[in-house]
């Protein structure tokens, strides 16, 4: 979402809930009606994927290395409407909220840039979520090589991270992710969409998800999925084979 055009002054116009068209969350609450039963989330942009998808990559990596102070400034100006976005989400039903960080991991940026740019801006708006909604969860949606950075992100102030992708496709170990940071926030994830929800079988897929569940499940905090999304082709029996599994072993 692009900063909001300064007037005639010079000042940028507050981001209140008049900022956005009121039919962002015509989906949301349908579902929230229709589904009541359902866990209903919202979701997010972080600011830095915000500027990367305005600017492109490649100007974005550039201008981390450039013009680091209008990063910021561009991030802080984001930062502002992401915060009310998630707002509107959880006044509207949502039960809870992701911010979407998809270019915060090792694949593009090195521990030290997201310390220093992505860090703050997530820390900042998830700090005035939770300061209007404490009751509402927040969590985090980062992609790819994450094994050098679950640290940075639980100081965001998120209470979860999703996808943890596992090699090949990431680098996370789900016990050493479990045993780091699994006791302070829930995690969901890490069994691989491709390799084993697209290619594999239904037996393949239900031994893969008992194994996340016996590695993370105890104590809590696991949430069983595929590492990102599902893929579009894979066979229904093998995402059937995911949810069977999840019921028979996963109950707390």
């Amino acid at each position: 979402m692009p900063a909001p055009i300064p007037d005639a002054s010079g000042a940028h116009p507050a981001i209140t809930s008049a900022f956005f068209p009121t039919w962002h969350w015509d989906t949301l609450s349908l579902v929230r009606s229709r589904c009541p039963h359902v866990s209903v989330h919202g979701e997010v942009f972080s600011p830095f994927s915000q500027l990367v998808e305005l600017v492109g990559v490649s100007e974005a990596m550039l201008a981390l290395r450039r013009d680091a102070g209008k990063v910021t400034a561009c991030l802080e100006a984001l930062g502002r409407g992401t915060a009310e976005l998630m707002n509107r989400h959880a006044r509207t039903g949502a039960d809870a909220v992701l911010v979407s960080s998809a270019y915060a991991g090792g694949g593009l940026i090195s521990p030290g840039d997201y310390r220093r740019f992505v860090l703050p801006a997530e820390r900042s708006v998830i700090a005035a979520f939770r300061h209007a909604h404490p009751d509402v969860p927040v969590y985090t949606h980062t992609c790819g090589l994450l094994g050098d950075r679950l640290e940075l992100l639980e100081e965001t102030g998120t209470g979860g991270i999703d996808t943890l992708d596992p090699p090949p496709l990431g680098d996370i170990d789900l016990a050493d992710a479990k045993r780091r940071v699994g006791k302070r926030l829930f995690l969901k994830g890490n069994v691989d969409p491709v390799n084993t929800v697209l290619r594999g079988t239904p037996a393949e897929c239900a031994a893969d998800a008992r194994r996340r569940l016996e590695i993370a499940m105890e104590g809590g905090g696991y949430i069983l999925s595929t590492a990102c999304s599902v893929p579009p082709h894979a066979p229904p029996e093998n995402i059937k084979a995911l949810s069977s599994a999840a019921e028979e072993y996963g109950r707390y």
